[in-house]
């Protein structure tokens, strides 16, 4: 099943040579930002651990159906990981397997655990029960207590090359100019590729942020806050932080040197400035302020360059 990861050669090979061999850790890290398919990844992985030869079982592995693959993930209006989820792994991995090789805990986004479910599942990973693999996905490294970095082998994963990006769009449907549009707006992380591809609100979405960036870039603070005003309704929340993920992803784009030809020319120390500033409304937006004012704040602020 590793095969149908995109890129990422390095570490399929590894993986693959260990799973072959009988020699994969007890612990799996698996650490990528949104859309480079980290918690596809952990679920392929999942499949070859507990059904090398495919078929049936591993289908049912990716599908989430498998009784054998345990997969905890973040819920609820904090969409946090809780302590009493950890509890049921710990439980239930104790059980024995019923037509695998094993078993699987795969916890999705372990930067959402609650404090005392991190501190539980330490504790599992201490003494991790004989074949059990647990496969933990993360965005960052950072984000992981370092006791629980430290009982994983950790592995990263990359964004695809231009061309591989590129031509995985093109299969999935993408007109080829449309497909190195996003490519290069996303840094190659497939996954956000798609996303945009497959759904015009999203579509619309990147291309307003386009705009404000044209704006921002000539410093036209009263069509900023126009086009803002947009989202200050609160059911406009998650469009809003939708919005300025996008817009950081092309002040991100310039600093990498990736060349949009939608984009008006902007320097990249003006980028840099900006950056800080986005992420500063993300925050305030994630934590419920007020839409206009960190609107408001952040067009006056890339307005003064």
């Amino acid at each position: 099943m590793l095969e149908k990861l995109r890129g990422n050669e390095a570490l399929r090979a590894d993986l693959s040579a260990a799973l072959c061999a009988g020699r994969l850790p007890h612990s799996l890290l698996l650490c990528g930002a949104d859309g480079l398919g980290r918690n596809y990844a952990a679920h392929l992985i999942a499949a070859d651990y507990l059904f090398p030869g495919g078929g049936a079982g591993a289908k049912a592995v990716l599908e989430d159906r498998c009784p054998e693959c345990l997969v905890v993930r973040s819920e609820g209006a904090g969409d946090q990981i809780r302590i009493d989820r950890i509890r049921a792994v710990r439980a239930s991995v104790r059980a024995t397997g019923l037509s695998a090789e094993g078993r699987v805990a795969l916890i999705e986004d372990i930067q959402k655990m609650q404090a005392p479910a991190a501190n539980a599942l330490l504790k599992i990973l201490e003494e991790p029960p004989d074949g059990v693999l647990f496969l933990l996905t993360v965005d960052s490294e950072a984000a992981v207590l370092p006791t629980i970095r430290s009982r994983c082998a950790g592995y990263t994963l990359m964004p695809l090359a231009e061309a591989d990006c590129t031509k995985a769009l093109c299969e999935r449907g993408c007109r080829e100019q449309d497909a190195l549009f996003l490519c290069r707006v996303y840094g190659g992380a497939l996954g956000r590729c798609l996303a945009a591809a497959e759904d015009p609100a999203r579509m619309a979405l990147l291309q307003k942020a386009i705009s404000f960036f044209q704006l921002a870039a000539a410093r036209d603070l009263f069509g900023m806050l126009a086009a803002a005003q947009e989202y200050e309704g609160k059911a406009k929340r998650e469009d809003a932080l939708t919005f300025l993920c996008d817009l950081s992803e092309l002040y991100a784009a310039v600093l990498d040197g990736r060349q949009i030809p939608a984009l008006a020319p902007l320097a990249q120390e003006t980028a840099a400035r900006a950056l800080p500033e986005l992420l500063f409304a993300q925050r305030r937006l994630r934590a419920a302020g007020n839409l206009k004012l960190i609107f408001t704040l952040l067009a006056t602020r890339l307005a003064n360059g």
